[in-house]
């Protein structure tokens, strides 16, 4: 059996190319046979973890959440993760914004007019409830505190979801949470599309390993199908096109890392380079008011605030993101031992990053100590609450912050091995100076009051071993010491990678024919349309990356239109 397209993962590109593609060909003359290929599990066996109650559960699910083999040039070993399961990080990560289409169009191509009217079109296919209504306590918190310190609520919206504004300092976007009272998640990317139509199949736990070109003449870069390993068996497989068939590439960090061994063949260059992913730096934990009630969807607050960091007049402009978690220590135990993850020996690390098992164990290992530390909190409280006569015992609910920006210089994928460098904290070429450490310094400095107005500091003794181990600072003067340290040992992305296959570089934008609108520069019949299609994104990368996959998808379908 041969296929007409051949979809190459399952996350957010794959999933918003399927929601206009099955609908844009519903009624064309020829039935057309899709087949998605999945390496990780179906939706059906991992929902109970990434869309039921404290779905955090997932950053811990080896299975499920996998690590990249990445460093900075220099050696230094950077935690990096992806999501491995139907729906990708679609199925764990959940902001909404999108990305101004002033930059859609500077690196994707079309006019802004397109890409308003292109996000509208998506947009109506997302659950999206006004953001500003019913707002939980802790998000009213949020806004307030962020508001006393000159943010405003951006109103740039398209159906209820945000667009990043160009050249706006200090906002607050407000973004419609996919999550019920009870904390689980109802609506994700799979949700874009009806997984039982006849002329789809997907196939999961089945890695593409190879894709497989012809050997006849004048058809030598066309992709007749392609081989794969099934995880669970080991056995191996291929799938194989029809004449016209197409291959779909929405694979993520995994597109580049199949398209390099055929860079020659295809006389395409430009494939694996310009990748990078957003630095992340975890923040101080503060202990909310007893008059705030933390509920179950408030583990990732649906609103996070932007600034822009320019040190002086016509130097780089770089956008830096402040993300919110709230909740008691049981909810947010899974995603602080993730990010706890990085302030491991970096020599250890290393080791890790190449040992699935070993990922697995530490995180658990760190979760426990996490633990120790809540035991020790809840003592805390209890003994405060004795010595005051008090009765009743008031839950202890947290909340805390990142902060995320984009990396000054680019990286690229390594051709000999599996690693990827990434290019965190690197030096000017010309100067001494180092760019992201210098952001970072400032913008944690300009911040820290807000963050401290975010709740109570924890008692000094578990602040003294919050600080022993990560040098989390609480003070300003604290920060450049935190900085320093984390620049050389406790380096953390936000699972955004992003790159590789550019438009306009190692793909084309279909300025001249929108047929061509994502294929691979040097093969007739390889389409790229995920994030790896384009530099990273200012802000969160979901929607932008949904947006990919339903441009490709129109473009492809014009004649249908």
């Amino acid at each position: 059996m041969t296929y007409d397209i051949i979809i190459v993962g399952s996350g957010n590109g794959a999933c918003g190319f399927l929601s206009h593609y099955l609908e844009a060909t519903a009624h064309h003359p020829k039935l057309e046979r899709v087949l998605v290929l999945e390496e990780g599990e179906d939706f059906f066996d991992t929902s109970d973890i990434t869309h039921q109650n404290n779905w955090t559960q997932s950053y811990a699910e080896g299975d499920l959440f996998k690590l990249h083999n990445a460093s900075t040039p220099d050696g230094i070993p950077i935690i990096s993760g992806r999501a491995c399961c139907m729906g990708g990080g679609g199925s764990i990560n959940y902001t909404m914004i999108h990305e101004s289409s002033q930059w859609l169009t500077k690196h994707i191509g079309k006019t802004e007019t397109y890409w308003n009217q292109l996000k509208e079109e998506l947009n109506h296919k997302f659950v999206r409830n006004d953001p500003e209504n019913n707002q939980s306590p802790v998000t009213q918190h949020i806004v307030q505190v962020a508001k006393s310190f000159n943010f405003e609520i951006s109103k740039d919206k398209t159906c209820n979801i945000p667009n990043f504004q160009e050249g706006n300092n200090k906002l607050l976007h407000l973004f419609p949470t996919q999550f019920n009272l009870f904390g689980q998640r109802t609506n994700s990317g799979v949700s874009l599309l009806d997984w039982n139509d006849t002329r789809l199949k997907l196939k999961t736990k089945c890695r593409v390993v190879k894709l497989e070109f012809s050997n006849l003449p004048g058809k030598q870069n066309q992709c007749v199908g392609v081989s794969v390993q099934y995880v669970d068996t080991g056995k191996t497989e291929s799938f194989y096109l029809s004449e016209q068939g197409k291959i779909i590439l929405c694979a993520g960090a995994a597109t580049p890392r199949l398209l390099l061994p055929y860079q020659d063949r295809l006389q395409n260059p430009e494939i694996g380079k310009y990748v990078n992913d957003h630095i992340l730096l975890p923040l101080g934990i503060y202990i909310l008011e007893k008059k705030i009630d933390a509920t179950s969807r408030d583990v990732y607050i649906p609103v996070f605030a932007t600034t822009i960091d320019q040190a002086q007049e016509g130097q780089r402009e770089t956008v830096c993101c402040f993300d919110f978690f709230s909740g008691n220590l049981d909810k947010l135990l899974f995603i602080v031992s993730h990010l706890y993850l990085a302030f491991l020996p970096n020599c250890f690390k290393k080791v890790m990053l190449r040992i699935p098992g070993l990922f697995w164990l530490t995180k658990n290992l760190i979760r426990w100590r996490i633990q120790g530390v809540n035991l020790m909190l809840n003592l805390w409280l209890r003994l405060s609450n004795l010595l005051r006569g008090g009765q009743n015992l008031h839950k202890l609910d947290l909340v805390t912050a990142i902060v995320k920006f984009n990396p000054a210089k680019e990286g690229y994928y390594s051709s000999n091995d599996s690693q990827i460098a990434l290019c965190f904290f690197s030096e000017d070429e010309n100067s001494s100076v180092n760019h992201d450490k210098e952001v970072a310094k400032r913008v944690i400095k300009e911040q820290i009051k807000l963050l401290n107005k975010l709740g109570k500091q924890p008692p000094l003794l578990i602040r003294f071993l919050i600080r022993c181990l990560t040098k989390i600072p609480y003070k300003e003067e604290q920060v450049d010491k935190y900085v320093d340290m984390y620049s050389k040992r406790f380096l953390l992305s936000e699972q955004h990678l992003s790159g590789g296959c550019l438009f306009g570089k190692a793909i084309d934008k279909g300025l001249k024919e929108p047929k061509n609108t994502g294929k691979l520069n040097g093969a007739t019949n390889v389409y790229v349309a995920d994030l790896s299609s384009v530099p990273l994104p200012r802000i969160s990368p979901q929607m932008t990356a949904y947006l990919i996959g339903f441009h490709v998808a129109k473009m492809l379908c014009s004649d249908n239109q």
